[in-house]
């Protein structure tokens, strides 16, 4: 048997392997450490990133926030103030009617010769009478009685006529055909047309083609509040919405309001018309109804859709502003940090109002005066230079960021003393 044999060069080959090893696991922790020290003096400069913006004048907005739903000004709920069969309806969703245009019918047959009897019952009445009159041995009570049939015979009469009116269905208002819920050969029974402002408030009642009005829209007493066809205009518009009980003391008509109809990209103004004093509750939630009366006559508006409403319970139009996050609490002092030449000066301040990423200064600064703002890390790029001056806001001041806060940006930083 042959004795095994051994390489010389084994030991070796080995020893370079662990050399190889450990050299990598030293450079690859050197890496590690080179790249967390760089981070962390990223993250650093990013924390004390800074930037300093002049004092401005702007137009500062306190609003109660909310959602609502678009109605039209006017709706008018229509019904045949008459009983009948359907023979024709002239009208179709979308339609565009005039005040007074008649829009469908029922079988006036029999309403017709009804107002045929009642007249032949006045014309018998009042030749009675007038034969009663004539006669030198009637007594008095004899020429009263033939008095009051015909007084009655004429009332019938009359409330005939009113039936027989009755088989056409008139729009009491110009506008857009909204709701059909009729066909020919369809039974009606007889309610009346009523017609109402949103929110609004009137009173049943009756006329030609059974025409009413009625609080909210709803059918005059007598009939069921199910429209037949529904008729709204679509040139005056006004959005339902709610507020808590918290808001509702800051809330009085004619308060200006931001709206925003859902999908759209422009705002639509208005002011509140009405505020309720009852309560109505949704998912366990109370809220006061109030009523918005759209100003002119917008675009784009869709009666039942949905809206954000802001309403503007306070406005300061001359308000000195800085940036809310260059205001801090020193040594129980509110101070900014204002901008002297080369020097960086803690400045004493008195704030007011806070809208989203400003706050008003009301004491301690003039407009154009540098304050340094400290930027927050991962937020925002490189040291800004935009400043706002006066006038530039406006009506943009109340969108996107300054128009979000609602009533919940109005609380403004920790106050003097606060941890």
């Amino acid at each position: 048997m042959t004795a095994p044999t051994f390489s010389a060069t084994g030991p070796r080959r080995w020893r370079w392997v662990a050399l190889g090893l450990g050299l990598g696991l030293v450079l690859v922790a050197g890496g590690g450490w080179w790249f967390w020290r760089g981070r962390t003096a990223t993250a650093a400069t990013a924390v004390s990133s800074t930037s300093t913006v002049a004092a401005s004048v702007q137009t500062l907005s306190q609003t109660v926030s909310a959602s609502g739903t678009i109605n039209p000004k006017v709706q008018s709920n229509l019904r045949f103030a008459s009983s009948g069969t359907v023979t024709s309806v002239s009208v179709k969703v979308g339609d565009s009617v005039a005040a007074g245009q008649p829009v469908a019918a029922i079988d006036s047959t029999d309403l017709q010769t009804a107002v045929e009897l009642a007249q032949a019952n006045v014309n018998a009445a009042r030749a009675n009478l007038s034969q009663v009159s004539t006669t030198t041995t009637a007594t008095t009570l004899q020429i009263t009685a033939a008095r009051s049939q015909l007084a009655a015979a004429t009332a019938k009469l009359a409330s005939a006529k009113t039936a027989l009116g009755g088989a056409t269905l008139v729009s009491p208002i110009a506008g857009t055909v909204a709701a059909v819920s009729i066909v020919p050969g369809d039974q009606v029974a007889g309610g009346g047309t009523s017609s109402g402002s949103s929110g609004g408030s009137g009173s049943a009642g009756s006329g030609g083609g059974g025409s009413g009005s009625a609080a909210n829209g709803q059918s005059g007493s007598g009939g069921s509040t199910t429209a037949q066809i529904v008729v709204i205009t679509t040139d005056a518009w006004t959005v339902w919405t709610s507020v808590s009980s918290a808001d509702l003391p800051s809330l009085k008509p004619g308060l200006q309001v931001q709206i925003l109809p859902t999908g759209a990209r422009n705002l639509v103004f208005g002011t509140v018309s009405t505020i309720g004093v009852v309560a109505t509750t949704a998912n366990g939630v109370a809220g006061f109804p109030v009523t918005v009366a759209v100003t002119g006559s917008p675009t784009g508006l869709y009666a039942g859709g949905s809206a954000s409403v802001s309403i503007i319970v306070r406005e300061i139009t001359d308000a000195l502003t800085v940036p809310t996050a260059a205001i801090r609490t020193e040594s129980g002092r509110t101070v900014v940090t204002k901008v002297v030449g080369d020097q960086q000066v803690a400045t004493p301040v008195q704030i007011g109002m806070v809208q989203g990423t400003l706050t008003q200064i009301t004491s301690g600064l003039a407009e154009g005066d540098l304050v340094l703002v400290e930027r927050a890390a991962g937020f925002g790029g490189g040291p800004s230079t935009a400043t706002r001056t006066r006038g530039q806001q406006g009506q943009q001041g109340q969108q996107g960021q300054q128009g979000q806060q609602g009533q919940q940006g109005q609380q403004g930083p920790p106050p003097a003393g606060a941890p």
